[in-house]
């Protein structure tokens, strides 16, 4: 099975790594990057959609006023 570029980088710098002098510690921060990519590219959500947030309280749509002489059950008003 092939290797992709981002594996067999990670296999050189590990490989590199070994050792104090200062090649061995830029191939430890380049493995340390090359893992933090890796973790931040799976760190993707494949969850279930959320549900929906509820609206707020003063979001509901305005009642229309209603005029000064209409009356409040519906029926015409006498006299």
């Amino acid at each position: 099975m092939p290797l992709s570029d981002a594996e067999a980088a990670l296999l050189i710098a590990l490989r590199a790594q070994a050792g104090g002098t200062v090649h061995a510690q830029l191939a430890r921060q380049v493995v340390l990057w090359l893992l933090l990519a890796q973790a931040l590219a799976s760190a993707q959500h494949l969850g279930p959609p959320h549900a929906a947030r509820r609206a707020p309280r003063d979001a509901r749509p305005r009642r229309q006023r209603r005029s000064f002489r209409e009356s409040l059950a519906g029926r015409r008003p006498r006299g």
